[in-house]
């Protein structure tokens, strides 16, 4: 009787040892894809060191000129991106249509004219209330959510960790098809701002050639927040479109279609923004 209880008890651990096996593979399951959105996320730092690098090289302060140039840098690093190359030219196309999205937002809040309610910051929230139709209460919800962060005046130590619960906990109350958007949105979020509140400086002094009486001044205008948060709905945009077109292309599906559009449209959206407002402010 004594080994009769021992063997159940044994089995007993061991179909425990399984269910807890098994939720783990639940939560890792690859299809999920919260792995190969942070991964993918690092892509926007390097693509903003690429940029740089061209504004540096650039040698000219004509504003036409260097967006031209930041923006065909940022195209070519996605289009040449070995990882991104499968999915159909979805990263390319999201980096081209948020660009034009950014222009648009910019000149319709600087024409005299405009009456609405949006100022030349809040092309996130604009986004996030743009794409209303597209989201779920909860998805819409959340992003508001990462809006009022990236606008709540705090530093990159303090909005990390608030972009981090959003990544590991609040998206993980999602259905998994709802996931996409925030992970993008999170992973590129958690980049950005980190890599802006570190780097703003190098920016303006490459983009005003290093001119003493320009950099002055600096940190009383240039908004990295703004950067950042553009960053954020060129991700958002991007993951969208994305995540639609890939539901119908073959082989792609809706999850790989939202990290290469959303990579796509931060990326474009980041180094234009960046650009935008110091030629905004100086020329």
């Amino acid at each position: 009787m004594r080994k009769y209880y021992i063997m159940m008890l044994i089995s007993s651990l061991y179909i425990a040892f399984a269910m807890l096996s098994s939720c783990d593979k639940d939560d890792m399951r690859p299809d999920d894809m919260k792995r190969d959105f942070a991964e993918a996320a690092v892509m926007h730092t390097e693509a903003m060191e690429v940029c740089l690098e061209a504004i540096r090289k650039a040698d000219t302060n004509d504003p036409a000129t260097l967006l031209k140039i930041v923006e065909e840098t940022a195209t070519r690093y996605v289009v040449q991106n070995p990882e991104l190359s499968q999915y159909q030219n979805l990263g390319e196309n999201a980096l081209k249509e948020e660009i034009k999205r950014l222009y648009a937002f910019r000149k319709m809040v600087k024409d005299p004219t405009y009456k609405g309610e949006y100022t030349y910051n809040d092309f996130l929230l604009y986004t996030v209330h743009g794409h209303v139709e597209d989201l779920s209460e909860a998805q819409y919800n959340l992003l508001l959510t990462v809006n009022d962060i990236m606008f709540s005046n705090n530093t990159a130590d303090e909005i990390v960790p608030m972009l981090t619960q959003i990544l590991d906990v609040d998206c993980l109350t999602l259905p998994e098809e709802e996931r996409y958007v925030l992970y993008a949105v999170t992973t590129i979020g958690i980049e950005t701002v980190n890599y802006w509140s570190e780097n703003m400086y190098d920016w303006i002094e490459a983009i005003t050639d290093g001119d003493p009486d320009k950099m002055a001044h600096m940190s009383k205008w240039f908004n990295w927040g703004s950067v950042a948060g553009s960053d954020i709905a060129g991700a958002i945009g991007g993951a969208i479109g994305g995540a639609i077109t890939g539901s119908f292309a073959g082989g792609i599906g809706a999850g790989p279609g939202a990290l290469a559009g959303g990579i796509g449209g931060a990326i474009g959206v980041s180094v234009t923004d960046a650009s935008m407002q110091v030629i905004d402010h100086f020329f």
